[in-house]
């Protein structure tokens, strides 16, 4: 509400301008130079009243129209301007509301009001401002309109705070719609009509049976993380995230693509896995392509936190192997479902022994390299 206080107070003192150089021609008796310009404004809104808010400023008011163009408030205008003696009337209709006012002068001193109607956040808001205005001397020197002293700052780093506003205003907007094509353009992978369905994401011996062994090779890689969030029109990307991690048939899906509660069923192909899961807050749905030494995978959250709004989660991961690192290898087909855990590249030191026990003659002579 203060803005519009100081909005409507400024409308004021150009439009004062306005009426002083237009009347001063017909015989108004009001003093070029320096004026303090003093206001007492009084508003409603909604049904409550809000406390007095007093106001001063300082114009230059000369014969001239002292009103630069650029300086000329583009929301409103003048109609019905009066001229009668000292006293100027006029009413004025602007792109919120409408409103009219009055000033009488004696010379170097003028009283009078303004009376407003606006539509401000689609409420009606009723303000009366008490005007007072005295002489106080020449205009500055050089300057024959405008505001003048600390009205003249006031005023310039509100045009600042103003551009700064608008500016920051689109860049926010321009990152709504980044965010809003980034959900529009991520999707899930498609289901694989020929995948084996299995129980979450551990390696199934049935499925690799039935379909092949997943599309991934083992070893350390460099991931990019990109996420949204959307709740009904606001769109936010987070900073995109870059980290690497170990992937392989044994761990097949990163930690940023598993969704909060546990997935009881997904549907495994050779190059890809997708899941699908519903419940009362909401739904998740997810996929991962492989395509050997590299992935991409997608997974979309949707929840209800209140009535009538949707919160939509998107959240993307593509990857590249860029080695092996110190990342361990998956366990054996045969052994899938055995308990048997990954080796670490080189295997473990006690199964080679025991192979080295089996036929001690063969593992020695390959040992030693004869």
């Amino acid at each position: 509400m203060k803005n519009v206080l100081r909005h409507t107070v400024v409308l004021f003192a150009l439009l004062l301008l306005c009426a002083a150089g237009t009347a001063h021609p017909a015989g108004i008796d009001m003093k070029e130079g320096d004026w303090e310009i003093s206001s007492v404004a009084s508003m409603t809104m909604g049904g409550m009243s809000m406390p007095s808010m007093p106001s001063t400023s300082t114009f230059c008011l000369t014969r001239e129209d002292p009103v630069p163009k650029s300086e000329r408030d583009k929301d409103c205008r003048i109609v019905n301007r009066k001229v009668v003696g000292n006293t100027v009337s006029w009413r004025m209709e602007c792109k919120k509301g409408e409103g009219e006012g009055e000033i009488s002068y004696r010379g170097t001193t003028y009283d009078g009001f303004i009376k407003m109607k606006m539509v401000e956040d689609g409420q009606a808001m009723n303000m009366n401002i008490k005007l007072a205005g005295k002489y106080l001397g020449p205009c500055p020197k050089g300057q024959k309109s405008g505001a003048t002293g600390e009205t003249a700052k006031q005023m310039a780093a509100g045009q600042q705070a103003a551009a700064q506003a608008q500016q920051m205003q689109a860049e926010q907007e321009a990152l709504r719609k980044k965010c809003e094509e980034f959900v529009k353009r991520t999707a899930v992978p498609a289901e694989d009509p020929g995948g084996c369905e299995q129980d979450g994401f551990t390696r199934s011996k049935e499925c690799e049976e039935k379909v092949g062994k997943l599309n991934l090779e083992y070893g350390q890689y460099e991931i990019t993380v990109e996420e949204a969030s959307r709740i009904s029109s606001s769109c936010a990307l987070s900073e995109t995230k870059r980290k690497t991690v170990c992937m392989n048939m044994d761990d097949p899906i990163p930690q940023e693509l598993r969704p909060g509660r546990q997935v009881r069923k997904v549907k495994r192909g050779k190059d890809k896995i997708t899941w699908r899961e519903s419940s009362e807050s909401g739904e998740t749905m997810g996929g991962i392509v492989y395509r050997g030494t590299s992935f991409e995978g997608v997974v979309i959250q949707k929840s209800r936190p209140g009535s009538g709004m949707e919160h939509l989660q998107v959240t993307k991961v593509t990857g590249r192997r860029v080695g092996v690192g110190d990342c361990t290898k998956e366990v054996d087909s045969a052994d899938v479902g055995r308990g048997y855990t990954a080796k670490k590249k080189g295997g473990d030191s006690a199964t080679q022994t025991d192979n080295i026990l089996k036929n001690p003659v063969k593992k020695i002579r390959n040992l030693f390299g004869y």
